[in-house]
């Protein structure tokens, strides 16, 4: 059975049409860019770590470090669960793990 959230928003892909998908593009754009934008602050932390060499300006680095990596790994996540949130509105199949073993 159906949430009511995924109905209403396979009634209004149905409504929307081509203006829905591009919707999703830009969607995936900005979780993109955040994510990048958060991949960057986390590389910085790291090299902010790696630098540091008073006590203080150490604690403030590991501080950041975890913060950094933290948002980093949920914004991951969160992009994950969109994209299989995606693909069942628009019902495609997920990959099977199978496949990518090939390689």
């Amino acid at each position: 059975m159906k949430s009511l959230a995924d109905f209403l928003t396979e009634l209004s892909r149905k409504l929307l049409g081509e203006k829905y998908e591009v919707a999703l593009e830009d969607r995936s754009l900005n979780r993109l860019s955040l994510i990048e934008k958060a991949r960057q602050e986390w590389l910085t932390a790291i090299a902010l770590f790696n630098n540091a060499t008073e006590p203080d300006l150490v604690d403030h680095a590991i501080f950041n470090l975890n913060a950094a990596e933290r948002r980093y790994v949920f914004l991951l996540k969160e992009a994950r669960k969109e994209k299989e949130r995606e693909r069942k509105i628009i019902g495609e199949e997920e990959p099977k793990k199978e496949d990518h073993a090939q390689f």
